[in-house]
């Protein structure tokens, strides 16, 4: 972890060739965020073979608020997504850490909400939910989609007893204190590091915020079969290693839900 001037609020965005949605992100958090108390930062950590670390630095010189920048080189990018959020949460300086993808479908505007519950004390770990009430999963491509990310939801907290607080536990934008993450022997395998989070995190109260997710601003996404195989591998090895956990960890805590609207794109 950085041991930087503390600040009260970091956002860790993993990227992978994600350079047209770079500034329409940024505009938007800024937006979403004017005037936050005590200020926050923006880390984007990069595994992108296309302009996506230019586009981060024209606009970190010019930007108002702190935007740092880590390039992963394609032969040292261990654990995918989840080991590049991971590097992000060892260069933060928040006592409150936001994951969010850079696609603009976590709606940035969600943020005040999604980071609440912490900043409160009243949650250690927050997860924002398609599946809680007023979410949506309206940016989810086609029915079998939907049909394989309920499938995969549900599947997940029968097996991994420390995920069944979470209405969304594969959700890839939430927001934590900096303690859970601090010291916790994480082992990040693929996009799901929420899952890792909650299996390996120290943390004991949870909160779920509901928000619709959005269609993709600009680009492709990355999701597909490798990254699936990636994920049954990484759900096995938490079902084999966190099982029993629920009975003897505060993990168990009902959690608070929490309500927000999250702004749609047009």
């Amino acid at each position: 972890m950085s041991t930087g001037a503390a600040c009260p609020l970091s956002i860790v965005v993993p990227t992978r060739n994600e350079a047209p949605n770079i500034a329409v992100l940024v505009g938007r958090l800024r937006s979403a965020l004017k005037g936050f108390a005590g200020g926050w930062e923006l880390i984007f950590v990069d595994d992108s073979d296309d302009n996506t670390p230019d586009v981060v630095q024209a606009l970190a010189r010019s930007a108002d608020v702190p935007i740092r920048l880590l390039h992963r080189e394609r032969d040292a990018r261990p654990g995918g997504l989840g080991g590049a959020v991971q590097a992000g949460f060892g260069l933060s300086q928040g006592q409150v850490i936001a994951v969010m993808d850079a696609d603009l479908q976590h709606p940035p505007e969600v943020l005040p909400a999604l980071v609440a519950p912490v900043l409160s004390g009243k949650a250690d770990l927050v997860a924002a939910s398609r599946y809680c009430e007023d979410g949506g999963t309206g940016g989810l491509d086609g029915p079998w989609r939907r049909f394989v990310s309920w499938g995969c939801r549900w599947l997940t907290r029968r097996l991994v007893p420390a995920s069944k607080p979470f209405e969304d536990p594969l959700s890839g934008l939430f927001a934590l204190r900096r303690s859970v993450v601090q010291g916790a022997e994480l082992r990040p395998d693929g996009y799901k590091i929420l899952l890792e989070v909650a299996a390996r995190g120290n943390w004991s109260t949870a909160a779920n915020v509901p928000y619709t997710f959005a269609e993709r601003y600009a680009g492709n996404s990355n999701a597909g079969l490798r990254q699936g195989l990636v994920f049954f591998r990484h759900l096995s090895h938490l079902a084999l290693t966190s099982h029993g956990r629920e009975v003897s960890s505060p993990r168990s805590v009902p959690a608070t839900k929490v309500r927000a609207t999250a702004i749609e794109l047009p």
